[in-house]
């Protein structure tokens, strides 16, 4: 799906070219497209890419790390991170570049937003984080069954999709947060799958998840369950340890 501000469009359709980004489960993707019959093939083929380039790092830069920060912001406040940014954005490959019987150039670029050292989620995330233990629940045993995963069903409460996200209960306790997991284990695996349905989340959370649904969301990608669901999950992962494992899927 193309994500194209009105405001952008406008000036680009001046320059004969246009582009699209979206995250796109473990991959940051963008497209360029140039058309302008004036210009020689290879000059168009030239601008289908700096355009999808140009607007990763855009769409880079408004993605959310936590709640509180945007990619934007954490380069803004260390340059240590800024730096890591930049170097990631230039490691971005092109996937393909096809030219459409309109005559114009679609070009497509990939950067990986967790999995590799070349990462997003490696170059925002802090490394020296200390990594803490789940808070117990306040009542234990809620859930019989062994689950191997959870999912939280979000759906039309407009979740936005996060490098560290958190779950939390509507008290304010952190049910799950980048503290928990820390820093190998979000940066090799992600903290989240983001899903459109709950049937899809399967092969994160596993054959027996715990489903929930969530009371709201909070700082645009945190998303907020109930005292009694926290408990749930918080008890559920004393006996399998799915929240260590980060077999956690939201639904958008």
């Amino acid at each position: 799906m193309k994500k194209i501000l009105p405001a952008i469009m406008a000036a680009l359709l001046l320059t004969g070219s246009a582009f699209a980004a979206e995250l796109v489960g473990e991959y940051v993707e963008a497209e360029g497209i140039a058309y302008n019959e004036g210009q020689a093939l290879g000059a168009l083929r030239r601008i289908a890419i700096m355009d999808a380039y140009r607007y990763l790092a855009e769409q880079v830069d408004a993605i959310y790390v936590t709640a509180n920060s945007t990619v934007k912001n954490v380069r803004d406040l260390d340059e240590t991170i800024n730096t890591k940014v930049e170097t990631a954005l230039r490691g971005a490959k092109v996937i393909s570049v096809t030219r459409e019987r309109d005559g114009s150039f679609h070009a497509i670029v990939r950067m990986p937003a967790y999995g590799s050292s070349q990462s997003l989620a490696s170059a925002v995330l802090k490394e020296n984080v200390v990594v803490e233990d789940f808070p117990p629940p306040k009542v234990v045993n809620m859930v019989s069954v062994s689950c191997t995963g959870l999912i939280i069903d979000c759906r039309g409460m407009g979740l936005s999709q996060a490098i560290a996200p958190a779950i939390k209960s509507v008290d304010g306790t952190e049910v799950y947060a980048y503290k928990n997991v820390g820093y190998q284990n979000a940066v090799s695996r992600g903290m989240i799958d983001y899903s459109t349905s709950v049937d899809s989340g399967v092969e994160r959370a596993g054959s027996s998840p715990l489903v929930i649904k969530a009371v709201n969301v909070s700082g645009g990608c945190d998303v907020v369950v109930s005292a009694g669901d926290a408990d749930k999950i918080l008890s559920a992962n004393q006996s399998t340890h799915f929240l260590n494992n980060s077999a956690v899927v939201f639904v958008r």
